[in-house]
């Protein structure tokens, strides 16, 4: 007859407990909002090209190119030769062009001549502004 021992042997592994273990919640540990990203074009500045981005961009400087974002401030007396779209614009310098976006802010310091197509339209009391203003087709058929 073989008996076995109950004790593991010296040159024997130790074998692992395999009982069945209740399973820990795992840990959520929250994640910090992810900033938004900022592009700034100072004053001296001129980048010839298309700009895009999911973010903002400041330009104070000169850009001849089409500009697409988040939300687009001109500062300053910024030159753009090209398309400006986005969701959100506040100008507060001069600006000379056309704009398209859902809201459009004009600061107390703007000083605007073009157009502007728009969906929401703010304006200080000291801002200047000469041209034509649109309101886009897809705010009248929401309402």
């Amino acid at each position: 007859m073989l008996f076995k021992s109950k004790t593991p042997s010296p040159k024997s592994p130790a074998v692992p407990d395999l009982a069945v273990q209740p399973e820990q919640p795992a840990k959520i540990v929250a994640q910090p909002a992810r900033p938004v990203q900022h592009s700034v074009i100072p004053a001296g500045m001129q980048i010839d090209g298309d700009l895009v981005s999911t973010g903002d961009i400041i330009v104070g400087g000169m850009i001849q190119g089409d500009i697409t974002c988040r939300t687009l401030t001109l500062e300053g007396d910024p030159i753009i030769d090209g398309s400006i779209r986005a969701e959100t614009i506040r100008i507060c310098g001069s600006f000379s062009g056309g704009v398209r976006a859902r809201k459009v802010a004009l600061t107390k310091t703007a000083r605007v001549v073009g157009e502007i197509h728009y969906q929401s339209l703010e304006m200080e009391a000291g801002a200047s502004f000469e041209g034509a203003l649109h309101r886009l087709e897809e705010a009248c058929k929401r309402r």
